[in-house]
């Protein structure tokens, strides 16, 4: 077995860790998604998948912050909801945004799927802006996202983190429904 891939094996089950981890609303998921992000970050790089280079990059940034500032934003409670015109206006920026990122990519990059890789990490970000300050709807978008991203992995020939991507998105109603309850 290739060192690249005994690494991403390693950030499988860093990136399952946590996802349980904050499924269940455990503090301690931070630095599991600090871990899987300095991992992912470098083998995103390897495989040329720039946008999901600087997402997971944008995980590590996000991670520290959720453990620092996590115990002060639980205090407000799980699964608050967003006003739906936020999301009325967020997706089709981020629909604009991902086109853009995808075109730059291709353009300027030896990029391997732009659009897509695109789509996957612009809509994260967001998700992941949800997910840090508790919004249930993270859940769905990374519902969604997770599954694109089974076809992203699996495109650039990393099969266990395509693997990883569809169990995401099993833990993504899981989490809903966790979330619910908390």
């Amino acid at each position: 077995m290739s060192g690249f891939r005994l690494w991403e094996i390693l950030a499988v089950i860093l990136s399952l860790t946590y996802t349980i981890l904050i499924g269940q609303g455990l503090v301690w998921c931070w630095p599991f998604a600090i871990g899987s992000g300095i991992i992912y970050t470098v083998l995103c790089f390897q495989r040329r998948i720039y946008a999901e280079t600087f997402l997971h990059f944008f995980y590590i940034v996000m991670g520290v912050y959720g453990w620092v500032n996590w115990a002060a934003t639980t205090e407000n409670g799980f699964g608050q909801t967003l006003p739906f015109i936020y999301h009325l206006i967020a997706v089709p920026v981020l629909f604009g945004l991902t086109y853009l990122s995808g075109f730059l990519l291709k353009k300027h990059t030896d990029a391997k799927a732009g659009y897509v890789d695109s789509f996957t990490t612009i809509f994260s970000v967001w998700g992941t802006y949800l997910m840090v300050n508790l919004y249930i709807e993270n859940w769905g978008f990374f519902f969604v996202i997770n599954l694109v991203a089974v076809y992203l992995y699996f495109y650039r020939k990393m099969y266990p983190t395509a693997l990883l991507m569809l169990v995401y998105a099993v833990l993504s109603v899981i989490g809903f429904l966790e979330w619910q309850k908390l």
